[in-house]
């Protein structure tokens, strides 16, 4: 990968790590040690080519057509890393596409599936591919009734005024707006669907280390939103899509807010229909937004993912929660819940925002415990005898 590809140092660690041998590729020949007794080991030929074939000198078996030796044993198997997916950099991070970058495409640039990925208030969500200058990349169109209000068109409009400006590779990029047969919003493609419906569905197959690695990716693009000084407001599983089983990003910004340089906090309104399990004190008292609220949403995200899809306060109405939490009660330890991941949930669930730790300390805290635990077997002890789930 290029170096741009990695954002922080322990990025390109954990991607070694994941590799065999921890190097980006196979080596294709052995590296003898000159400094190695002659009897500690068997010295290859200095090149394939020779009449003694590398395989036979170390035992390995026959080489491949081309000289070189074969893959290791299920290294094709190796799960696929966010860095190894198309949609980790942006499409337009070449910069001859760059040149075309707009907020408004062309209808003939995009084509669209009839098959719906999913429906909603709004309209709905098609399956299409965005022509660019030199490749063609898979989108999702989020597409507009037709019989909406202005309002309805309006708020589409701002969502991708907002997700236009933002490019991280944990958050679902906007590509741009179409206005045709309807008003369209053309979104990077993540295929896996929403994270509670996954988990629900694989409930009995995935790891805590995989849970834990999801969150933590969750947390890196909730970091970048708050060095933006962007509130996302609807911070949910339902909102977090897959593009694999190893990969998340963030998506629907339709109640997203920019604050100006010198605001910490936005204050809403209207209340309008708002996803009140998802939110803290302050939001619902005081409709005061700001990346601090957003860390309580991710502390019930957090329990929705540990409880593999579960609906958060079950059996309880808006006021009913705001009574519970009032009385300092919080949601209990989800039954598989690492003791570590529980106590970052209660963090994010400090009554006062003031005191409730920001993303940076957050993000820091979750990547520290999955690095403790990613070197540990899948199937160890805390993860119970669960194989591995592959999403299509």
């Amino acid at each position: 990968p290029h170096n741009n590809l990695f954002f922080l140092l322990s990025q390109l660690v954990e991607y070694l790590k994941l590799k065999p041998d921890g190097l980006i590729f196979y080596l294709r020949e052995a590296c003898p040690n000159p400094n190695m007794p002659a009897s500690a080991a068997p010295v290859p030929p200095t090149h394939p080519s020779v009449s003694v074939s590398l395989g036979e000198a170390l035992n390995l078996g026959p080489l491949n057509a081309d000289g070189y030796t074969p893959d290791p044993v299920g290294a094709g198997k190796s799960r696929l890393l966010p860095m190894d997916t198309s949609v980790y950099e942006s499409p337009y991070s070449d910069p001859e596409e760059l040149k075309d970058k707009k907020l408004f495409l062309k209808r003939d640039h995009l084509m669209m599936d009839e098959v719906e990925l999913g429906a909603g208030n709004f309209g709905c969500v098609k399956k299409g591919v965005y022509k660019m200058r030199k490749k063609q990349i898979d989108v999702a169109i989020k597409v507009l009734k037709s019989n909406n209000e202005k309002t309805v068109k309006d708020e589409m409009m701002k969502e991708a005024q907002i997700m236009h400006q933002l490019d991280n590779p944990y958050i679902v990029r906007m590509i741009g707006v179409c206005e045709a047969e309807s008003l369209m919003l053309v979104m990077e493609m993540a295929s896996g669907g929403p994270l509670n419906r996954f988990l629900a569905s694989k409930k009995d197959e995935i790891t805590t280390s995989n849970i834990v690695e999801l969150m933590h990716q969750v947390s890196m693009g909730m970091k970048y939103l708050e060095e933006k000084n962007f509130v996302h407001r609807d911070l949910a599983a339902r909102n977090v899509l897959l593009v694999n089983q190893h990969y998340a990003k963030i998506s629907d910004f339709g109640l997203s807010k920019a604050l100006g340089a010198d605001d910490s906090y936005y204050k809403a309104r209207t209340a309008g229909k708002w996803p009140l399990k998802w939110y803290a004190p302050e939001c619902i008292l005081f409709h005061k937004f700001s990346s601090k609220s957003d860390v309580w949403s991710y502390g019930v995200t957090m329990w929705e993912a540990f409880s593999f899809g579960q609906k958060p306060y079950k059996k309880m109405k808006g006021p009913e929660v705001i009574s519970f939490i009032e009385q300092g009660k919080r949601m209990d330890c989800p039954q598989e819940c690492p003791a570590e991941m529980y106590a970052l949930m209660q963090q994010c669930w400090t009554y006062r925002w003031e005191e409730r730790p920001g993303f940076v300390a957050v993000e820091n805290t979750i990547r520290s415990y999955y690095y403790s635990i990613a070197a540990k077997p899948e199937n160890g002890p805390d993860t119970g005898d669960r194989a591995k789930a592959a999403l299509p």
